[in-house]
């Protein structure tokens, strides 16, 4: 038995045995006997489940931490994807930036009134189908 439940079971000892007054020696005997084996049962059950407590806490944290460093790993596999889209619209803008023509050199006699560029109109998007009606 561990120190720790010999104290306990000392301890509950002397919290019931004062009260089983009145016995006979040999009574008391076989009282005392069978008390302080059913507390140091009692003591060890005790220590066993507050040990299973402390694992179950264990295990808890350990997912929570588990849990956490999946979310961090998903987080930082959006930010790197997200990353790299930027990183290649940025590459796709400067390969079209390159292929602008030069602007045509103005002469220094009389600045040029800036010319407006026709708008581009968006492609038109195909118009979404009503579902038909079932028979």
């Amino acid at each position: 038995m561990s120190e720790d439940n010999k104290k306990l079971t000392d301890q509950l000892v002397q919290a019931i045995l004062p009260k089983l007054k009145g016995l006979s020696e040999k009574n008391a005997k076989k009282v005392l006997q069978e008390t302080h084996k059913s507390i140091a049962s009692v003591a060890k059950k005790y220590s066993k489940l507050i040990a299973e407590q402390e694992k179950e806490k264990a295990k808890a944290k350990e997912k929570a931490a588990k849990e956490a460093k999946k979310k961090t790993e998903k987080e930082a596999k959006k930010k790197a994807k997200e990353g790299k889209k930027v990183a290649k619209a940025k590459l796709l803008a400067s390969l079209i930036a390159k292929e602008k023509p030069a602007a045509p050199a103005v002469s220094k006699k009389a600045p040029a009134a800036p010319k407006k560029a026709p708008a581009a109109k968006a492609p038109a998007k195909p118009k979404a189908r009503a579902p038909r009606a079932k028979k």
